[in-house]
């Protein structure tokens, strides 16, 4: 990812700290009742999906950032580090998000770039 310094009219790779500023900025503009994925993140900022997931497993506020509203680009569920697997699908079944099996139905997952542009 990299950064634009105006004062200085350069370009520079971003830091840790902006790095995760970015990731959470981006996890907090997913609606509820919807997902995206690290892929589609990871996209945005380009960087490697499993940099997102790094990230969001590091994330001290899950009210304020939502990182269970993040999956994997084949629609499963993944991880959540505040409290399980079953944690993440419960809350997300609250949002009203659909999940057959272990992954989350298509409809209810967007492209957090195309929220961007809208």
């Amino acid at each position: 990812m990299l950064v634009l310094e105006p004062d200085k009219g350069i370009l520079r790779k971003a830091g840790k700290k902006e790095l995760y500023e970015a990731v959470y900025l981006l996890t907090m503009l997913i609606p509820i009742g919807k997902v995206t994925t690290y892929k589609s993140i990871a996209k945005i900022l380009g960087i490697h999906p499993r940099t997102v997931g790094i990230v969001l497993k590091k994330n001290s506020k899950p009210i304020i950032v939502p990182c269970h509203r993040v999956i994997s680009s084949n629609g499963s569920i993944g991880g959540y580090s505040w409290g399980g697997k079953n944690v993440k699908k419960k809350l997300l079944e609250i949002e009203g998000v659909r999940i057959i099996g272990e992954k989350v139905d298509p409809e209810y997952i967007i492209d957090i770039g195309e929220q961007l542009i809208s």
